[in-house]
């Protein structure tokens, strides 16, 4: 009996022991990972030196505003409006003003009170990444051409919710004498997503996804106890991918329009219909359409030396982008300006988004398809 409560005992104080150290273990490594997320994914300091990283590009030598730019594009905050998603809070800056009741970027320059009012929609290329308040396209519209311009454009935004967006504005009673839709980057970037519909907006699966586990959460759960575990697990993983050179592999798997001609054909029609429907609008209420399919990176004949690339993004354009073309044809007020920015100057500060000189070439060529004067 004696060695029984003997060998009783020396397990009982094992298994105790093991306990102990398998929570020390895991509570050490949710720690470690608390402290990476303070730390290493801190949002100040990553702004920082995204900040720092992009000012430094060279399509920004001499450009004393850059850094502060980029900084002030990191401290920008969203909300959410019904029907059209997420739309830029209201902001003051030295670079970046966002202003009025539909939340629009700010323009500079001296317009015309003589010359027509246009109404700019697109994404965070007409909304102006990279660029300051006098640097953006419709800012540029306004000072080589003097038209009364106006900035609709929000980043990330498909041309189906810039339709939305112009019919609130119809029936607040606005009157543009011309809308310009500047569209097609985020068509394929958003809608080739192998979780998106051809008619989805931005990160639809990743919504759904998140909102179906925040309803199935158990606090109680194995699978909330192990939460830390599992992400820790993915940032390994993630680092792993990059340090063996699998990011491509990796990569390759979050689009589908290059696998699935039948998707790529139906991302092209919806973009076409969005704008037929916003032309058909426009025309209704007395003003002009112009519907712009937008120049990026992987076409254009510029330097692309200072920024990377993904094979897999091109493989997405190069499926969806000659179907639009294809079927722009022949329709009025459909341009393509893929062609614009082929020049021998730094243009692209990634894949789409523009520096100022960029801005300024899509202007001028703008301008021209107005019917106005374009500057040098």
């Amino acid at each position: 009996m004696s060695h029984m409560r003997s060998t009783l005992k020396f397990l009982a104080t094992q298994a105790l022991g093991l306990f102990i150290v398998l929570n020390i273990v895991v509570w050490t490594i949710c720690l470690g990972f608390s402290i990476y997320n303070l730390v290493a994914t801190n949002p100040a300091l990553a702004a920082l030196k995204d900040s720092s990283r992009k000012s430094r590009l060279p399509n920004y030598a001499g450009v004393k505003w850059a850094r502060t730019h980029f900084v002030e594009f990191s401290s920008l905050s969203a909300n959410y409006v019904s029907y059209i998603g997420w739309r830029r809070a209201h902001f003051k800056g030295e670079t970046i003003n966002v202003v009025g009741p539909f939340a629009q970027r700010a323009t500079v320059g001296a317009a015309d009170a003589s010359k027509p009012s246009i109404y700019f929609f697109g994404g965070s290329t007409m909304w102006g990444t990279g660029a300051d308040d006098a640097s953006t396209i419709p800012s540029l519209v306004t000072q080589l051409g003097g038209f009364r311009s106006e900035n609709f454009g929000e980043s990330a935004w498909v041309a189906h919710q810039n339709l939305l967006l112009l019919i609130q504005l119809l029936e607040d009673g606005h009157r543009p004498n011309v809308v310009v839709f500047y569209d097609g980057v985020n068509e394929v970037l958003h809608k080739c997503r192998w979780e998106s519909r051809p008619s989805a907006h931005a990160r639809e699966g990743s919504i759904r996804s998140a909102l179906a586990e925040a309803k199935a959460e158990n606090v109680y759960g194995l699978k909330y106890m192990v939460q830390p575990l599992v992400a820790l697990a993915g940032v390994v993983s993630g680092r792993i991918a990059l340090w063996t050179r699998n990011e491509a592999k990796h990569l390759s798997r979050l689009y589908s329009c290059h696998a699935d001609p039948a998707k790529a054909r139906a991302v092209a029609d919806r973009l076409i219909q969005d704008w037929e429907m916003a032309r058909k609008l426009v025309e209704a209420h007395g003003g002009r359409f112009i519907g712009i399919l937008q120049p990026v990176a992987h076409f254009s004949d510029t330097k692309k030396d200072h920024i990377r690339l993904p094979d897999i993004q091109r493989k997405q354009y190069e499926a969806v982008y000659p179907l639009i073309r294809a079927k722009m044809a022949g329709q009025p007020g459909l341009y393509d300006f893929t062609a614009v920015l082929d020049r021998d100057e730094y243009i692209y500060i990634d894949f789409c988004h523009l520096s100022p000189n960029g801005n300024r070439y899509v202007a001028q060529k703008l301008v021209e398809v107005l019917g106005g004067k374009s500057g040098s």
